[in-house]
């Protein structure tokens, strides 16, 4: 079996899935998930743009966007073995065409479907999650663990929000962040040491007294049930939320 191995990036996978492709038994594997056998033959992918432009008009112009942003959505998962699943999801739209939406049974399309909400909606989730500490006057921070990487997804939602302030949006579990300055907005390794001067200000905390002014506020004693606060709000998410601190 041959095992296509590229450098993590989303412009990395579709010269990857261009030389798969054609290959009757083949998987493609991140840099950082692959793992060495001496069963798989490893080739080694370069990021090639104009192999990855080819892949990416072929899908808009032979299939639609809606395809697309799933593959979007299955790259930005940490679910093991997704990008031989969008290696495998390409065939088959390519093979149905227009009629994909008569596959919608097919164990395949059921699997795309089933991660791509994943990660949309753990995005949706942290547009609500997200709290943020004052550093300095219109200067905030916020750190996150989501499952999945969702920055790229986070960036519209809180740029549009929040576009008087600078922020910075830290995804501990990946070491990136969000960083936004009122004009210019990148996403950029970010690790914890970089973090702690933030995290370690000595700021008055009035952003963070605010969020639990306002969460005491609306919170009903007699009402409350954790069993539903968990279904919502997962508790793997509670140590960056300042109101249950």
């Amino acid at each position: 079996m041959k095992e296509f191995v590229y450098d993590n990036s989303f412009e990395g996978l579709f010269p990857a899935i261009f030389y798969a492709y054609t290959e009757k038994d083949s998987i493609i594997t991140k840099n950082k998930d692959y793992l060495p056998s001496l069963l798989n033959e490893v080739l080694e992918v370069k990021t090639e743009i104009d192999k990855f432009e080819r892949v990416y008009n072929s899908i808009l112009t032979k299939l639609d966007n809606s395809v697309l942003i799933k593959i979007y959505h299955l790259y930005l998962s940490d679910i093991k073995e997704t990008d031989t699943l969008v290696l495998n999801y390409l065939k088959l739209c390519y093979s149905y065409g227009a009629s994909i939406n008569l596959a919608k049974n097919n164990d395949i399309i059921i699997l795309v479907d089933k991660y791509s909400r994943r990660v949309t909606c753990e995005a949706h989730r942290f547009t609500g999650f997200v709290r943020f500490k004052e550093i300095t006057p219109l200067n905030f921070y916020a750190s996150i663990e989501p499952d999945h990487n969702i920055l790229p997804l986070l960036i519209n939602h809180f740029t549009k929000r929040f576009s008087d302030q600078n922020f910075i949006i830290h995804d501990l579990k990946r070491n990136t962040a969000i960083i936004y300055n009122k004009k210019n907005v990148t996403i950029t390794e970010f690790n914890k040491e970089d973090a702690n001067i933030f995290l370690n200000s000595n700021s008055d905390g009035y952003f963070e007294n605010l969020w639990k002014t306002f969460y005491s506020s609306v919170n009903i004693k007699e009402r409350e049930n954790p069993k539903l606060r968990r279904q919502y709000m997962p508790k793997r998410y509670w140590n960056h939320l300042t109101e249950l601190k």
